[in-house]
């Protein structure tokens, strides 16, 4: 039996030929054979055992708010989990399908008194996907509460993985560097009431105003690229520093903003400005065509001013 005979037996949508500049979150890629959308566990399960069974690759993804599909990127099957999205709450335990938004579960969250969830309220993203990164804004994180996860295996076999077997570093754990493999397919989270409420939502909006006036809004990027940003000691960097701190005491502009100018200028990248953001040069913004190109100097130039880069995004190409 071939996918699409299998998918539709088991009634599983998909489509062919799908352009990956339609599907992602940026609006890159290129044309992806199938792409499938599973709308439960069950049917989740049984596509991937399907393609492991018949050792097809493929990639799997939640809202892609992590992942840059270059133009040249043309798999033959990616498996999406966001309609996978289902949760209940039993106690102080909260038990999620893979592709339940982040962002959605933060806000349901908090308006029943549950404590943790305020820095989550802006982070897109699927609860997997949180987990595998070890993503997470002010002081809070879906890791954070991990109990365990259930994890179909490349033999088709089940596995519930605890936490501690996801062997968490900062922006990383055994999935994200390649040292675990598996689909997740769900996750098991401790929870805990509010002390008081009020705070949880005082520390919400501000989180909120933070991210309007620190960080650019959610379209077109995908958020930090680098972790662990620490500027070489050298001439050309104290200039900038120098320069944006002075500018920012005089309010000729804002430091940061003189800081990506000047850095820009010194090192002869000057072409990248309109791709970096002003409020943050850790994140770079997709604004058109030539951008895939000119993220390939981003990183040019993101390595001559930082060292030790980590990339924290994910390449697919």
């Amino acid at each position: 039996m071939n996918l699409s005979q299998f998918l539709i037996e088991k009634n599983i949508h998909f489509e062919e030929n799908v352009s990956l500049s339609k599907k992602t979150w940026i609006k890159t890629g290129g044309i992806c054979s199938y792409w499938i959308t599973p709308t439960s566990v069950k049917q989740l399960n049984e596509v991937c055992q399907f393609l492991y069974s018949d050792g097809i690759s493929f990639d799997l993804v939640g809202q892609t708010s992590n992942l840059f599909f270059h133009s040249t990127y043309n798999p033959k099957v990616v498996v999406s989990t966001v309609k996978v999205n289902k949760y209940e709450i039993n106690g102080d335990t909260i038990i999620c399908e893979c592709g339940v938004s982040v962002i959605k579960l933060a806000k349901d969250c908090l308006s029943q008194g549950y404590a943790g969830f305020y820095g989550l309220v802006g982070l897109p993203g699927t609860v997997a996907s949180a987990a595998v990164n070890n993503a997470g804004c002010f002081k809070c994180s879906i890791s954070s509460m991990l109990i365990s996860a259930d994890v179909l295996q490349p033999d088709g076999t089940i596995q519930t993985m605890t936490k501690e077997k996801f062997h968490y570093s900062h922006r990383s754990s055994a999935f994200k560097c390649g040292e675990k493999n598996g689909v997740i397919l769900s996750v098991r989270l401790k929870v805990k009431k509010a002390a008081v409420i009020e705070d949880e939502y005082k520390k919400a909006e501000e989180a909120k105003v933070y991210r309007k006036n620190k960080q650019e809004g959610p379209s077109r990027n995908l958020g930090s690229v680098f972790s662990s940003l620490k500027k070489k000691q050298n001439a050309k960097n104290w200039i900038s520093s120098f320069l944006a701190r002075t500018a920012n005491i005089l309010h000729v502009s804002s430091q940061k903003r003189v800081s990506k100018q000047m850095l820009l200028w010194l090192y002869g990248y000057t072409d990248l400005s309109r791709y970096i953001s002003d409020k943050q040069i850790n994140t770079f913004v997709w604004r058109d065509a030539d951008a895939e190109q000119k993220f390939v100097r981003y990183k040019e130039f993101m390595g001559k001013v930082f060292d030790n880069l980590t990339i924290e995004i994910e390449e697919k190409k």
